[in-house]
């Protein structure tokens, strides 16, 4: 069932693009619901570790930096296997109301998962605290999962995490999806990593209206986010 033309952004029937379909109140690409009954299966193991992130949040980022901690830092064996095989997706983000963007707003996102900081193990990053310093986030990532990691296997899995490092990688790179699922001679999946790079995009206009709509969002909350470094 196609999306109603008020919530269709245009770029639906563009070639190589997966189609957004509604599913309980929030338009997602019709690949993510192939098998989804198997999803509705799934119960969690108490030791399994889960990965939320909003899209271009820094999920591929954080995926493999966990494969290498959890390796301790022996980068050759996170070559054994393209990323998506090595951390599997579950797409479940839900939500209440129908949205024309996938996987619902991104306030509800963010939102959602820091309210639940204190009632279930949960460590919160941000793009931004990564990008700054990546070894002080490594660091904080082998804590939550338990892990100690000498100077030299940190110092590998920064390297290997590094921006200019994965985006060359196959393994983590997407070079190996399908066009038409992902067609990277339009877009590269890694583009910039950058922090700040709205400022290319958005007008004044455009940003004052974003900012004035997130302190709308954020008003009850003690959560922030910075836009540059």
């Amino acid at each position: 069932m196609p999306l109603p033309a008020s919530q269709q952004t245009g770029r639906e029937n563009a070639p190589n693009r997966p189609k957004l379909v509604p599913f309980r109140g929030v338009a997602m690409p019709d690949i993510f619901l192939e098998g989804w009954e198997e999803v509705e299966e799934f119960r969690a193991f108490p030791d399994d570790l889960i990965i939320a992130t909003y899209p271009k949040a820094g999920t591929t980022w954080v995926q493999e930096m966990v494969d290498a901690i959890i390796h301790g830092g022996e980068i050759e064996r996170c070559r054994r296997d393209i990323l998506q095989r090595r951390v599997p997706f579950l797409e479940f983000k839900m939500s209440e109301e129908p949205r024309q963007v996938s996987y619902g707003r991104w306030d509800q996102h963010v939102l959602g998962w820091w309210e639940q900081r204190e009632r279930i193990p949960l460590l919160y990053l941000l793009y931004e605290d990564i990008k700054e310093d990546p070894g002080r986030e490594v660091r904080k990532i082998a804590r939550f999962l338990g892990r100690e990691l000498p100077p030299r296997a940190l110092a590998a899995i920064v390297d290997h995490t590094s921006f200019e490092a994965m985006k060359e990688n196959p393994a983590c790179n997407y070079s190996s999806v399908a066009p038409h699922i992902f067609d990277a001679s339009i877009s590269p999946f890694m583009r910039k990593g950058e922090v700040g790079d709205w400022k290319n995009h958005f007008t004044v206009a455009q940003n004052e209206a974003f900012d004035a709509r997130c302190a709308e969002w954020m008003a009850d909350s003690d959560l922030s986010f910075r836009t540059e470094l």
